[in-house]
C-alpha cells in the first residue's frame, strides 16, 4: 500500500512539474511583450449623424456648418447629409 501511495505522489509531482514547465516554455513563444496591457488611447470616436457608425476622430470626414464641426465616416455619408439639408 505504501509503494502505491509513493508511486501516486511521484506521478502527481511529475505531472505538476511537467505541466508548469511546458506551459512556461511554450507559453512564452509568440507572446507579445506588453501582454496584459491595453494600448494607449490615442484618439476619440465620433458618431456619424447619417449612418450612426463610430469612427476615429482623426480619420473622420469633417464638415463645418454654422461654426459646428460635423464628423462623417465616409464622403458618401457627408454627401447624403448635404443633400438632405438642401
Amino acid at each position: 500500500m505504501s509503494k502505491l501511495l509513493i508511486l501516486l505522489i511521484t506521478f502527481f509531482l511529475l505531472y505538476t512539474f511537467l505541466k508548469k514547465g511546458l506551459k512556461k516554455f511554450f507559453g512564452q513563444m509568440g507572446e507579445p511583450e506588453n501582454k496584459g496591457q491595453n494600448p494607449p488611447i490615442t484618439d476619440q470616436l465620433v458618431q456619424d449623424p447619417v449612418c450612426g457608425v463610430y469612427c476615429p476622430k482623426q480619420e473622420a470626414i469633417t464638415l463645418n456648418i454654422k461654426g459646428k464641426k460635423m464628423y462623417f465616416c465616409s464622403p458618401e455619408c457627408r454627401d447624403k447629409f448635404l443633400s438632405k439639408k438642401t
